[in-house]
């Protein structure tokens, strides 16, 4: 079961917006994804809730990092993981070909006409620099 972090509603059960959201402007989208994101997801397994932390860092010359830190309430632990990519924006879609690891698509737009809130394969992350 996933549990949304935030008190909007999260990623669980929403359908993913169309567009992009009214996100409009001279930016390009490699500028509109340029920052850094995150979210939180809470996720409960039998004996056990855990935290999903994933942030991601788009740069303006199309390099980006994944990084997903995991945290354990029953084993009291965090684990790190960061997946250096490169990514290619369209309009309403991102290609993101990790290191060494495979290539994915997801659909993005951005939530509420807010450049700050990023709707990526479903999921909101709030831009934090």
């Amino acid at each position: 079961m996933l549990l949304p972090a935030c008190s909007d509603g999260g990623p669980a059960g929403i359908d993913r917006p169309s567009g992009n959201g009214g996100v409009s402007g001279a930016e390009g989208p490699t500028e509109r994804l340029a920052g850094m994101w995150r979210t939180v997801v809470v996720v409960e397994v039998p004996g056990d809730i855990q935290t999903w932390t994933t942030t991601w860092r788009f740069d303006p010359d199309g390099a980006c990092l994944q990084t997903v830190e995991t945290e354990s309430l029953a084993e009291g632990v965090s684990r790190t993981t960061e997946r250096p990519c490169t990514f290619v924006a369209g309009d309403f879609e991102v290609t993101i070909t990790f290191t060494g690891a495979g290539t994915l698509e997801f659909e993005y737009s951005f939530a509420d006409f807010s450049p700050d809130r990023l709707i990526l394969d479903g999921f909101e992350y709030e831009r934090v620099a």
